[in-house]
């Protein structure tokens, strides 16, 4: 169980992660470093020329996003639109808004992501068909079957 403190969020080491050419970000676990465990709380900072993950809706946790720092493109439902510094967004759980972040500018973007954690919440990826069920960590490809379709099932 963590302790609530104080922390300083310039004396957190940006963590960086990176899929191929188009995803990446830095990230600082705001949340987690000052003893968070229902509610997540991330600063990124987005690159120039990437984007921050695929095009993505969560069933169970509410996402919101606040623009710091710059500006990026963000698609909801594949919609293009400008979100620059001071702009806020609330995605709400089940909606089936699917959102995600480019930063088609020359300078980084900064934002923070605040989200309850709900280990019962399925991530939708419509644009790659895939679903990430937390409970179990693993992702699946979504496709329409039969309950009982006997080609679904392991053979014994």
């Amino acid at each position: 169980m963590h302790k609530s403190k104080i922390i300083n969020i310039n004396d957190l080491c940006w963590e960086s992660w990176q899929h191929e050419d188009e995803y990446a970000s830095d990230q600082k676990h705001l949340g987690d470093m000052a003893g968070g465990e229902k509610i997540g709380v991330t600063m990124e900072r987005l690159p120039p020329g990437k984007s921050s993950a695929v095009a993505h809706y969560h069933t169970k946790e509410e996402e919101h996003i606040y623009a710091m720092q710059g500006e990026a493109t963000l698609y909801i439902d594949g919609e293009p639109h400008i979100f620059s510094q001071g702009q806020y967004i609330c995605f709400n759980a089940d909606t089936g808004i699917a959102h995600k972040l480019f930063n088609h500018s020359e300078n980084d973007f900064i934002f923070i992501v605040v989200g309850n954690r709900d280990i019962h919440d399925v991530v939708v990826y419509p644009e790659n068909n895939k679903v990430l069920v937390k409970s179990v960590n693993e992702i699946y490809a979504r496709r329409p079957t039969n309950y009982w379709d006997k080609d679904d099932m392991p053979t014994k």
